[in-house]
């Protein structure tokens, strides 16, 4: 079957005005984004919806920090936690399984290793005996002075 395609057909100009009037609004819209107003209009709408998003989420923290209850950050932390639990317990596992082989190497730290050791109490010489003046003074300073009241 051919489609034979008359000059009054409906169909056929409906097409055609479809297809004029997307060509049209193509350009138009194509000329307007291509201006500066509109991409100032474009960015600074954008950054309004990001400053909304960000101050609603603000409140969400809050609003769940004041109910006592995590926040997607909490969440992500202990995500993370319970990740790393669960790769030592597999690395745990898969040694056990090869018959307790030698355990994998730890992480290396940041720190510098401590070498040097701190002088031992047996190297410091002994401290010189108080003389019994010093005690008497210092005892006189520890203990205030009791005076007695007489009984009623």
């Amino acid at each position: 079957m051919t489609q034979s395609s008359s000059p009054l057909d409906p169909m056929a100009i409906w097409r055609e005005l479809t297809a004029q009037w997307e060509k049209s609004t193509n350009a138009f819209a194509n000329e307007a984004m291509a201006s500066d107003p509109f991409r100032q209009g474009m960015h600074g709408g954008m950054n309004a919806s990001l400053g909304a998003q960000k101050a609603l989420g603000d409140l969400m923290a809050r609003l769940l920090t004041m109910l006592n209850l995590p926040t997607r950050a909490d969440l992500q932390a202990l995500s993370e936690q319970l990740q790393h639990i669960d790769d030592h317990l597999a690395r745990i596992s898969r040694q056990l399984e090869d018959g307790g082989a030698a355990p994998a190497p730890a992480p290396q730290s940041s720190a510098p290793k401590r070498t040097k050791q701190p002088p031992s109490m047996a190297a410091a010489p002994p401290a010189p005996a108080p003389s019994p003046a010093k005690k008497a003074a210092a005892k006189a300073s520890k203990s205030p002075a009791r005076t007695r009241r007489p009984r009623p």
